[in-house]
């Protein structure tokens, strides 16, 4: 019977029950309305009663949706309580935060911060991970995720760190040769081959974003990695999409400079995400705290 229960929608129906609203649960599990609904209709049919009934206002329970939400609400509370205890007893777990990032995030803004968050957290160990399956919310041991993405984490906690903005950028050297759109076919163009970033639908956005059409790009270079690219623009050797927070120091320092003044808001940003038992651990919650102070810097 314990393989068959299903978990999610139960435990969507406890979130709806106790928020009295579809919207609301949706929200707190980071689903859409209508994939809680989907969850509601499969534990009704499944049992054979009605659980709910929606009523303006809000959404009230039948008595069998009222028992079995109490019923959720107490297991899950037990479980909570337990894995409460196991996660913060020391021989068990170290007092640190493992931190999982995109290896060009992690490399290019993440790294030279640390040394903030070490001064100001000096009893917290830090751990940094660009492992893809440490990335991936479903399957990752690291306390908390910094993801690039559109949104949607459906049962973590997950909250917005900082916007993603779109340029082309080159070093100050080549900006001068640079007139006019059309002048991007005699350069050479840095690829950024890494999954968090198809170099071809992010020129083709900034492009549509900004209203300009784009010329063939003859002479392309490649590279495996974000930091690579950014690094090659530096060096002169071409130009590349530079993706806010990847350029930022290097535009304040001036080793790169916006090739062409039209900058487009990415459809991507840059998440905190962790389970929601993992907020109550004090090391996470330094982290969090401290690169939301971070990225929050005017200079970041």
């Amino acid at each position: 019977m314990l393989k068959t229960l299903p978990y999610n929608a139960l435990r969507t129906l406890e979130a709806v029950v106790r928020l009295r609203g579809f919207g609301r649960a949706a929200e707190e599990m980071n689903l859409t309305q209508s994939a809680v609904s989907q969850h509601i209709k499969l534990l009704e049919n499944w049992l054979g009663h009605r659980l709910l009934i929606r009523q303006n206002p809000h959404t009230v329970p039948t008595e069998h949706g009222a028992r079995l939400a109490t019923a959720v609400r107490d297991g899950f509370s037990s479980i909570e309580l337990i894995c409460d205890e196991m996660r913060e007893s020391p021989k068990l777990r170290s007092s640190g935060v493992l931190v999982a990032a995109p290896p060009g995030f992690a490399f290019i803004w993440l790294l030279p911060r640390l040394i903030h968050f070490d001064e100001q957290n000096p009893d917290v160990p830090f751990s940094l991970s660009t492992d893809p399956k440490s990335q991936d919310p479903a399957t990752s041991e690291a306390d908390a995720i910094i993801a690039y993405s559109a949104g949607g984490f459906p049962q973590m906690h997950a909250e917005p760190i900082m916007s993603e903005f779109m340029a082309p950028v080159c070093a100050p050297e080549l900006a001068e040769k640079l007139n006019t759109i059309e002048d991007l076919a005699s350069f050479v163009i840095l690829q950024d081959e890494t999954k968090e970033s198809d170099w071809r639908s992010n020129w083709d956005f900034w492009a549509k974003e900004v209203n300009v059409t784009l010329p063939h790009f003859p002479k392309t270079r490649k590279y495996g990695q974000a930091n690579l690219v950014i690094q090659a623009a530096i060096n002169g050797s071409g130009i590349a999409m530079g993706r806010s927070p990847l350029v930022v120091d290097a535009i304040n320092e001036g080793k790169l400079v916006y090739a062409f003044p039209q900058i487009a808001r990415s459809q991507f940003s840059y998440w905190f995400v962790c389970r929601h038992d993992a907020m109550k651990l004090r090391p996470v919650q330094a982290f969090r705290n401290w690169i939301h102070a971070e990225a929050d810097k005017p200079e970041s």
